[in-house]
């Protein structure tokens, strides 16, 4: 009879204890992220994600690149350096660049927020970019235009991940891949420069070499005036989230 009596107990007692268990995790509905790989390409993004069920959540993640080079530079170097007005412009390339994104979340699997995520997602980006742009009309004599620019766009996607829980405050989120494509944007870039020198002709192909450059999806459109040359580059938004690794803080 007592055997069973502490048979008993020691299984009300362990029940307890898993109850208090899952009851500590489903507490702890509120986690602060820091995304770790963006800091390779000198990007800054911290997430918030709430808990709102047994199996979703909420998430909304900011983002910032500010006053960086341009992305694989040095391949870009590679294939375009033998030209020396491409390679000014690369050189002289800095943009500044800010990401919101909005994501629900369905775990598939474990209780949230924990294993494979589900997660269809909206962004909003915004992008500013300067470079030196330069060309030589048929005086020979170099010309530079400083150019500016803005870029505007708003997508929708699908991001695939998962999140491991490391004890009781701490854990591990990896958005392996998550592809997005947006609407139709136009991008304005303006250059400021002396070109009361140039011929129509070397202006109409400066225009036509600005024109030349092929983006997949995108269409490029410039006017060139006596001190200003203009581009407009309009297309859709699109692009991937991918291999971003988060340190998670649960509390």
């Amino acid at each position: 009879m007592r055997t069973r009596i502490a048979l008993l107990v020691s299984g009300i007692v362990l029940l307890g204890s898993t109850s208090f268990g899952q009851q500590v995790l489903v507490k702890k509905k509120n986690l602060f992220k820091f995304n770790l790989s963006g800091l390779a390409v000198n990007n800054y993004t911290l997430q918030y994600e709430r808990v709102l069920g047994a199996h979703s959540s909420l998430a909304l993640t900011l983002s910032s690149s500010p006053n960086v080079a341009l992305p694989f530079k040095s391949t870009l170097m590679n294939d375009f350096g033998g030209n020396s007005d491409a390679k000014r412009a690369i050189e002289t390339t800095v943009f500044t660049k800010t990401n919101v994104t909005l994501e629900y979340r369905f775990y598939t699997g474990h209780e949230a927020p924990r294993g494979f995520y589900i997660a269809p997602f909206v962004r909003y980006m915004n992008m500013k970019l300067s470079q030196d742009y330069t060309f030589t009309p048929s005086d020979e004599i170099l010309h530079v235009a400083h150019l500016n620019g803005q870029f505007d766009g708003f997508g929708a996607g699908v991001l695939l991940g998962y999140q491991w829980l490391l004890g009781s405050h701490w854990a591990i989120d990896w958005w392996i891949v998550g592809p997005f494509y947006g609407t139709s944007v136009t991008a304005d870039f303006l250059g400021t420069c002396n070109m009361s020198d140039m011929s129509t002709q070397d202006k109409a192909n400066l225009a036509n070499n600005i024109q030349s450059v092929k983006l997949p999806l995108y269409t490029t459109t410039a006017t060139v005036g006596e001190n200003s040359v203009e581009a407009k580059l309009t297309g859709p938004y699109y692009g991937v989230r991918v291999m971003g690794l988060c340190l998670v803080y649960r509390f």
